[in-house]
C-alpha cells in the first residue's frame, strides 16, 4: 500500500462567473452574448484525466429548486490544466429563475493520486440574481385625463385643458398645451412600488416642442432624493430623448418629470413615451 498523502486545499479556488459584477447576476442580456461562463482557475495538485463535475442550483420563479448538472465526472484535458477549466451555460437556465433568488455553482474535482477517496468540494459561488426592469409608458386613445401608466397630473399641470392626447400617425403623444401662467413645477409623477435599493436605474422620457412661438420649454426629470436629469431646453419640433441613470434609495420612489417655465405663452410640449429601466 502506497503511504498517504497529505493535501493542502487552502488555495483551492472557487468557480467565479464572466458575467457577474459583485456577487450580483444581472439577466439583462448583453448583445451577442450566448451564455454565462464560468471559470475555475489553475490548482494545486491539478493534473490530466482528473474527473470534475459542476452542478447549478437555483430557485425557479414557482418557487422550486431548479437544478442544472453542467458537468458530470468530465476528465481535465491537458490544455485545461494549462488555461484553467471553464464551460459555457445557455441563458435559457437563468432566465427561468425567480428576481433576487440565489443561483449556487457547486465545482468538484476528482484529486487521483493523491489517497482522496471522494472528489473534493471546492468553495461555492453563490449570486444573486437580477432579472431586467422595464417600464414604458405610451399613450393612447383608451388612456384616461389624469392616470397614464401610473404617472399622474402634477400642480404644473392641474387645469384639466393643460394636459391631452394628440394622435400622432399610428402612435399618440401627450400634449401639455400650459394653458395658465402656473405651469412651472410638477408635471408628472410616478410611485413606484417594486423598484431595488442600490440598483442602477435609467429614467427617460422622449419629447417634443409643440408650436414655435412663445417662451421655450425646459424640462429635468428628478426623483424625491435626486436631480437625475438636470433642466434641459425642448427647443425642437422633432422627438429628443432625454435621460440619465439613478440609484434607488428604496423599494418606494417617486419619480418626477418638472417644468422650469411658469409662463402659458408658448412654452408647449408632447410627451411620445416615458420609461424607467435598469441597467
Amino acid at each position: 500500500m502506497s503511504d498517504s498523502v497529505l493535501v493542502s486545499l487552502c488555495c483551492v479556488p472557487s468557480p467565479d462567473v464572466t458575467q457577474a459584477v459583485d456577487k450580483v447576476l444581472s439577466l439583462q442580456r448583453p448583445d451577442g452574448s450566448s451564455g454565462v461562463t464560468v471559470q475555475v482557475k489553475r490548482f494545486p495538485f491539478m493534473s490530466v484525466g482528473q474527473q470534475t463535475t459542476l452542478h447549478v442550483c437555483g430557485q425557479g420563479e414557482d418557487g422550486k429548486p431548479k437544478m442544472l448538472r453542467v458537468v458530470n465526472a468530465e476528465p481535465l484535458t491537458q490544455q485545461e490544466v494549462e488555461e484553467g477549466w471553464f464551460r459555457n451555460i445557455a441563458w435559457d437556465y437563468f432566465l427561468g429563475l425567480k428576481d433576487l433568488s440565489h443561483v449556487v455553482f457547486v465545482f468538484q474535482a476528482a484529486l487521483d493520486g493523491c489517497s482522496c477517496a471522494c472528489p473534493v468540494l471546492f468553495p461555492p459561488l453563490s449570486l444573486e440574481v437580477r432579472k431586467p426592469y422595464e417600464d414604458e409608458t405610451t399613450f393612447s386613445e383608451s388612456d384616461g385625463t389624469d392616470d397614464w401608466n401610473g404617472w399622474m397630473r402634477g400642480e404644473a399641470a392641474s387645469d384639466p385643458r393643460d394636459l391631452t392626447l394628440l394622435k400622432d400617425g399610428e402612435t399618440h403623444l401627450l400634449l401639455n398645451r400650459t394653458y395658465t401662467n402656473n405651469s412651472a413645477g410638477i408635471v408628472l409623477k410616478k410611485s413606484y412600488e417594486d423598484l431595488v435599493a442600490g440598483r442602477l436605474y435609467e429614467f427617460g422620457v422622449t419629447v417634443r416642442r409643440s408650436g414655435t412661438g412663445g417662451a421655450l420649454p425646459k424640462l429635468s426629470l428628478d426623483s424625491e432624493s435626486q436631480n437625475v436629469v438636470v433642466a434641459t431646453d425642448i427647443s425642437t419640433k422633432t422627438d429628443i430623448e432625454i435621460k440619465g441613470a439613478f440609484t434607488a434609495d428604496s423599494s418606494l420612489m417617486e419619480l418626477r418629470i418638472v417644468s422650469h417655465v411658469a409662463t402659458g405663452g408658448g412654452n408647449d410640449y408632447a410627451f411620445h413615451n416615458i420609461w424607467v429601466r435598469s441597467l
